[in-house]
């Protein structure tokens, strides 16, 4: 074996391993690329939800997906069991009534005529089961004209 062969076999050798490492590295960072996508999409997905009227949410029917819809609390639905932190009550807007059950803690401001975004889930039932109640501020804090 020449002097000369030995010194192209070596170098031959030296780059399928330099070959093998950068698939490896590529390999490896694409997987890498690809979960972290997967996480991010899968994040904003459940994390979004459709503003909808009364009226559009019956019409859609029950989807799984999470849903908001705005209206003004109708005060004789109320009903509140403290010690099942359940409350139940009718928003209505000017597409309709919708019938909402929430679990948790009642908020202060929750009364009749109070403006409430509702975010949940539509059921079957035709019930809005809501994670999230935020209720706007009353009228006393805004400025006088």
């Amino acid at each position: 074996m020449s002097a000369e062969s030995a010194v192209s076999e070596g170098s031959l050798a030296g780059s399928r391993s330099f070959a093998r490492r950068n698939v490896k590295l590529f390999v490896g960072l694409a997987v890498i690329i690809v979960a972290a996508a997967y996480l991010i999409l899968n994040a904003a997905r459940g994390s979004t939800a459709y503003y909808l009227t009364v009226d559009e949410l019956s019409k859609q029917g029950p989807t799984g997906r999470n849903v908001r819809v705005a209206g003004t609390i109708v005060g004789e639905s109320i009903v509140w069991d403290a010690r099942d932190l359940r409350l139940t009550f009718d928003i209505t807007d000017p597409g309709g009534v919708l019938n909402v059950v929430y679990h948790g803690p009642r908020p202060d401001m929750f009364r009749d005529g109070a403006e409430v975004v509702v975010e949940g889930q539509y059921a079957a039932s035709g019930k809005l089961e809501a994670r999230q109640l935020l209720l706007k501020c009353p009228s006393k804090y805004e400025e006088q004209q």
